[in-house]
């Protein structure tokens, strides 16, 4: 029986504007994933139960991992700020991984461009990223500033333990600048109609979900 842990949630892969929902799509079946913050590996028991995909998690929480290690294929406890992070999931025996999924973690990070650039090293030839990001242009966020308001919460756009902010153009220009090309993106919204987060993304989006493969090295 897997275990219960405080970072357990309810996954509705039916919902057309969940942002677990959008990224658990975009990944192929029978896919080899990296899920970088796996936190308690809801979401990658998905993948391996509906979509038989192999999903190693790497995680810095100890109690978190515990929980993940019976949902997961694998897991590695490391530190996603340490420099060489990526060195270390190799030496555990695992690379060569076909997506290397950032699932609303690199907001908590202070380094977000090295990291991304790290995760280079692990993908295998036509290899991607999903890097879901949450949208700090989002219109209550904008309604509360007009009113002097900007509070801290314990989960979603204002979570108090996120460490950088992105708006639609910075979410871009974080995955351009660490040398991805994106594919294709999406938008995750608070239950509204999906034409209409996708016709106003800048206002209506929560999170912005990308996916994006690395941008080979021209020849010398």
């Amino acid at each position: 029986m897997t275990e219960k842990h405080a970072y357990d949630f309810e996954l509705k892969l039916d919902d057309p504007v969940s942002t677990h929902a959008l990224q658990y799509r975009m990944v192929p079946d029978g896919s080899r994933v990296l899920d970088v913050g796996c936190h308690s590996g809801i979401l990658g028991e998905a993948l391996r139960r509906k979509k038989h995909c192999t999903v190693i998690g790497i995680d810095n929480d100890l109690a978190a991992l515990h929980s993940a290690k019976t949902r997961l294929d694998a897991t590695v406890q490391l530190d996603l700020e340490e420099q060489g992070w990526s060195q270390k999931v190799m030496e555990s025996g695992n690379n060569e991984f076909d997506l290397v999924l950032f699932g609303d973690v690199i907001e908590h990070t202070r380094e977000p461009l090295d990291i991304l650039k790290e995760a280079r090293g692990l993908l295998a030839p036509n290899g991607k990223i999903i890097a879901s990001l949450p949208n700090i242009a989002n219109l209550r966020v904008r309604l509360g500033l007009l009113f002097g308001k900007f509070d801290y919460a314990d989960s979603g756009i204002l979570d108090r333990t996120h460490l950088r902010f992105f708006t639609l153009r910075s979410a871009r220009q974080l995955l351009d600048s660490a040398g991805f090309e994106i594919e294709r993106v999406t938008y995750s919204g608070y239950s509204l109609p999906r034409w209409l987060i996708n016709l106003f993304p800048s206002l209506f989006a929560v999170n912005i979900i990308m996916v994006a493969r690395p941008i080979m090295a021209k020849p010398s």
